[in-house]
């Protein structure tokens, strides 16, 4: 009876020291991601602001990247931090022209590996897209990327506006496909206002055919249509 009384006694002690060493392991397993995240959460302002279209200075954006920087040295492998890092390179390389090779380079190099990390990420590979033709890659390189966003990008604003982006800033040399796909949910991403200053945004950076297009399409709903206008007229006069 003593006997297995005791075999019981070590069986649970067993158990718990196990159960010890393995919640230990999952505590420690969490300690870089953990610290990774904590870093960036200062950089989220800086993120919304490019994702909303406004105005983001140097100095916020540099200080953003060396957040997102320092959460990659626990996390090296982490898509999301990547993707995330790279969006601010770009984001420099527009801020700090005397440096700007080497954030499009920067760039670059991040986002080709968060579409390693992640390939079937379909808003990494049109940023990557984009990130390359900054770079000064030509068009047919990026287009196989282009399409690729297109097959595993989810039908929603944040996935599909970059991909909206590239095509209205390099209209001619896209094909008729491409040009048709980024317009197709342009009078939807219209509804919802907190992106409208993006879509201004994209549009005064486009071409005169591609703004024609732009208008065309989104004139299908005139109201839509002169709320923009209304829209780009406030803009320009800010």
């Amino acid at each position: 009876m003593s006997i297995e009384s005791d075999r019981g006694r070590w069986l649970r002690w067993g158990l718990a020291v196990a159960g010890l060493l393995v919640g230990g392991l999952l505590v420690v397993s969490a300690v870089p991601r953990i610290a990774a995240y904590w870093f960036v959460l200062p950089a989220g302002a800086s993120l919304d602001a490019i994702d909303e279209g406004r105005v983001i200075s140097r100095e916020n954006a540099e200080a953003a990247f060396r957040s997102y920087s320092e959460a990659l040295a626990w996390q090296p492998e982490d898509p999301a931090l990547r993707e995330d890092r790279a969006r601010l390179a770009s984001r420099l390389a527009r801020l700090d022209p005397e440096s700007a090779d080497r954030w499009k380079e920067l760039a670059v190099a991040d986002f080709r590996r968060t579409v390693a990390l992640s390939p079937g990420n379909g808003t990494a590979w049109a940023r990557l897209a984009e990130a390359e033709l900054e770079a000064g890659a030509p068009v047919e390189k990026v287009l196989p990327y282009l399409r690729l966003a297109r097959l595993t990008a989810p039908r929603r604003a944040s996935a599909l506006l970059p991909q909206l982006s590239i095509v209205m800033r390099h209209w001619e040399a896209m094909p008729d496909e491409m040009r048709a796909h980024a317009l197709a949910d342009l009078t939807s991403f219209w509804i919802r206002r907190a992106i409208r200053p993006l879509l201004v945004s994209i549009y005064l950076d486009a071409g005169f055919e591609a703004r024609a297009a732009f208008r065309e399409r989104l004139g299908e709903n005139e109201r839509a249509l002169r709320d923009f206008d209304r829209l780009i007229a406030s803009s320009l006069d800010g």
